[in-house]
């Protein structure tokens, strides 16, 4: 299976940090946290990965090069203008059109069990997308998933603080069918002035897809802020390492 990686934007809300440096490429325990993610996808055996690179782009392509500093081959594609996380992925259409494939970001860090279960899950009963949720207290930070069993029948992106009747959230991480693209294609510009990732699941959705939530229990942060970089790094101490090694 192979995987796509968005690695394209600045990260604002991390203010002077990625003013010389592109968000990826911000240190979690001595290396780049797109390492630690090209890593953990490289351990669960993808051996292709894409990664869509915008803002700095030489940084990312000469820190990785081929791929082989992380036990992948890797493929480049340019997001040219960064309007949102809903298109980023179609340069690589043609790439990933093959059959299924890991979607992921640049700042979303997990070990490599966490795609290995997830890919078990696909292999036992393929579906349209199988979307990585996780457990907390409020999802008002990202996309807030309501499901029916495992089946996902609603996502609302960035609800207020107190509103949701669900405790689940997306992790930012899944496996989509190339039909995936069909979705992407069609997006419009959000009151954001965004394309945004959530309409384009929201509508597999509503059109009769098969999308499916996966538990996601293990290791897992989303490096957004400079104090999640601050638990990142907390946290390269203390599990001796964000990876499995070989």
């Amino acid at each position: 299976m192979r995987a796509v990686v968005l690695a394209a934007g600045k990260g604002t809300r991390m203010c002077e940090i990625t003013d010389d440096i592109p968000k990826p490429m911000v240190e979690v325990g001595g290396r780049p946290m797109l390492w630690h993610v090209l890593r953990a996808l490289a351990g669960a055996g993808v051996q292709d990965a894409a990664v869509i690179v915008g803002y700095m782009a030489d940084s990312i392509r000469n820190y990785f090069g081929t791929g082989e500093n992380v036990g992948l081959k890797l493929s480049y594609f340019t997001q040219e203008i960064q309007d949102g996380t809903g298109r980023a992925a179609e340069p690589a259409r043609e790439y990933l059109s093959g059959g299924p494939f890991f979607f992921t970001f640049g700042d979303i860090l997990t070990k490599a069990k966490a795609y290995v279960e997830m890919a078990g899950v696909f292999d036992q009963s393929p579906t349209d997308l199988l979307l990585a949720v996780r457990r907390v207290d409020d999802p008002y930070r990202g996309g807030a998933v309501y499901t029916d069993g495992d089946r996902v029948t609603e996502i609302v992106e960035k609800p207020p603080k107190g509103s949701s009747r669900t405790d689940l959230i997306s992790a930012g991480i899944f496996i989509a069918s190339p039909v995936f693209f069909d979705y992407t294609s069609r997006l419009e510009l959000s009151e954001r002035g965004e394309y945004e990732l959530p309409d384009a699941i929201r509508m597999m959705i509503e059109s009769g897809l098969d999308v499916r939530a996966f538990e996601l229990v293990s290791y897992w942060r989303d490096v957004g802020t400079p104090e999640d970089l601050i638990g990142a790094g907390r946290d390269a101490l203390e599990l001796d390492g964000l990876v499995e090694e070989e």
